[in-house]
């Protein structure tokens, strides 16, 4: 007796390949807080490979590069004649990145200064004090 040949069972589907995943964006600023005039750096990733960049602060265009095949980006920035306050950095590369630039007004005193002059202080302080003390002491002058 000959048993009936069996055809093996019929692969299953595949499922459709999925759509190709974005890479998240975002826009880093380095530092974020500068004073006018300024230099700081924008780098982001999430771009279009290879896409141009525009970068800018509110209206202002302020530099340009190209997103590396990976969607990654770094230019170097200044702020140019941009008020104090906090404005906004955008890079557009096939997408929108943005990421809040903050132009402060700076002011700074060195270390030494600031040690320095708490040093004076002290020794026009004690200065003082020990001429009082020394004065004070003084026998009085009777009349010449």
């Amino acid at each position: 007796m000959q048993t009936p040949a069996v055809a093996p069972p019929a692969p299953a589907p595949l499922p459709p390949p999925a759509p190709p995943r974005l890479a998240p964006a975002a826009l880093d600023l380095t530092p974020s807080a500068v004073g006018p005039g300024a230099g700081f750096t924008a780098s982001g990733h999430g771009c279009d490979p290879l896409a141009p960049v525009d970068v800018s602060i509110g209206d202002v265009a302020v530099g340009k590069t190209v997103a590396g095949v990976d969607g990654a980006f770094e230019v170097p920035l200044i702020t140019g004649a941009v008020d104090v306050g906090r404005h906004q950095v955008t890079a557009k590369c096939g997408r929108t990145l943005v990421a809040p630039l903050d132009v402060v007004l700076v002011g700074s005193i060195g270390a030494g200064t600031s040690t320095m002059t708490v040093i004076l202080f002290f020794l026009l302080l004690g200065g003082w004090y020990y001429g009082h003390r020394l004065i004070s002491h003084l026998p009085a002058r009777r009349g010449e």
